[in-house]
């Protein structure tokens, strides 16, 4: 029996060293500033800040909780208090989509997102490298996204990472058909 309890402490000590030196070498490398670890590049898009007036034609009640109107190749958006919306479906013939947008929020997060999404067999697909931040400062903001399919059908998303504060803006997406 005291043979087994000997072979056992040895193990847990063995255990316990190996469990030591793994924390300690994680240590030293945040000591020294050696990692293993490959560092991910930031990759989010922000909107960029516009000097052009964001002019909403078509929208009847700029104050209601969600509405659309398409007019003159754009389709123009209000929100008020909202977490998420999708728009209706569209094509974009030249192939580049310009977004302006403005928002503000009642606390919380103070950015917003829009993304782009295209219309599959049985739903939609997040279209790659289509998210922007938008600020959420009351300043109109722009961005452009292009090499679209112009037989394809998109929507955008805005959406704001809050459960528990609102999002109220504006927003005009031009190149539509």
């Amino acid at each position: 029996m005291s043979k087994t309890k000997r072979i056992l402490a040895f193990a847990l000590a063995a255990v316990l060293a190996v469990v030591v030196l793994t924390g300690c070498k994680s240590i030293a490398q945040k000591v020294f500033g050696s990692s293993n670890e490959v560092q991910e590049d930031d990759t989010t898009q922000w909107a960029v800040l516009s000097s052009d007036p964001l002019m909403l034609d078509g929208i009847a009640d700029t104050t209601a909780k969600y509405a659309t109107a398409r007019a003159n190749g754009a389709l123009n958006i209000v929100f008020n208090g909202i977490w998420s919306r999708q728009t209706e479906y569209f094509t974009v013939p030249s192939g580049l989509l310009s977004i302006y947008g403005c928002g503000t929020t009642d606390g919380g997060a103070q950015k917003f997102k829009v993304s782009l999404w295209k219309k599959v067999d049985g739903g939609a697909q997040y279209v790659d490298n289509t998210t922007f931040y938008f600020s959420a400062d009351g300043q109109n903001y722009h961005c452009d996204i292009d090499n679209l399919d112009p037989n394809a059908s998109y929507r955008v998303t805005i959406s704001y990472d809050s459960s528990r504060y609102y999002l109220y803006g504006l927003m005009k997406v031009e190149g539509i058909g």
